[in-house]
């Protein structure tokens, strides 16, 4: 293993046994994506068939990645930045994208996970198999990385933990808003001008995934419009961290 892999083996390692000792967090990541995917499966298997399920999981997964993964991670970071704990790390010989990779990746990891977790309980319990499981996964590696990349961004506009609950909901109700506004066109799928949302781009991938027209290939090349706008926003948090994310404390 080279040194970068050894420094991100390090901080990743130092920030699970951080958040292993929350116990708030620790329960948090285990129990409620198990609650959520369980409660959709008591309350929703009498009456949705496989498409039907594509907006309950879709909306499921958007609650993951504006949770664990933005919120976690504006908390996080800023909470790091305040003990200067962050300071200390860029002080050494360890690269600064490494530190930012290094810090947020058992976030990252957790949220994958949980999305994943979520839509085995459905595909088990459900019953539900996504007729495209590579659609589904690609959507929720890029929206968990859309959503560490905003988390990046909103660290730097707030003084302190306390400011940072308030400054992250704008944009976690703005994800949960434009997956209901989605919605609304049921099995039609979003419109344009939803589609160019990162709700309406997970809708409409998430009723790719569980629909069944068109071959395997086909459905891909029907995800590509909203794959790429998941990318669009993900380059836009990218942008956003760069011109707003602080080392140090803001004054």
């Amino acid at each position: 293993m080279n040194l970068v892999g050894r420094q991100l083996r390090a901080l990743f390692l130092a920030e699970v046994k951080l958040l292993g000792r929350n116990s708030a967090v620790a329960a948090t990541a285990t129990i409620f994506p198990i609650g959520m995917a369980a409660a959709l499966v008591y309350f929703g298997r009498e009456n949705l068939g496989a498409l039907g399920w594509a907006f309950p999981v879709a909306m499921q997964l958007l609650l993951m990645f504006g949770m664990t993964v933005y919120i976690t991670t504006t908390l996080a970071l800023t909470s790091r930045r305040e003990d200067l704990y962050l300071k200390r790390l860029r002080s050494g010989e360890v690269a600064d994208s490494t530190v930012l990779v290094g810090v947020s990746s058992p976030v990252i990891v957790l949220g994958v996970l949980q999305c994943l977790l979520i839509v085995v309980i459905v595909g088990v319990f459900g019953p539900a198999v996504p007729a495209n499981p590579l659609v589904l996964l690609l959507a929720i590696l890029l929206g968990v990385a859309l959503s560490a990349t905003f988390g990046f961004a909103t660290t730097g506009l707030v003084s302190s933990t306390q400011q940072a609950d308030m400054a992250a909901m704008p944009f976690f109700l703005f994800l949960l808003a434009t997956g209901v506004w989605a919605g609304t066109n049921g099995a039609e799928g979003p419109g344009v001008e939803q589609l160019v949302t990162p709700g309406g781009a997970l809708v409409d991938l998430a009723q790719i995934a569980y629909g069944d027209a068109g071959s395997f290939a086909a459905q891909l090349v029907d995800a590509l419009p909203a794959l790429g706008v998941l990318a669009v926003w993900t380059a836009i948090g990218a942008v956003a961290a760069r011109r707003f994310f602080r080392w140090e404390k803001r004054i």
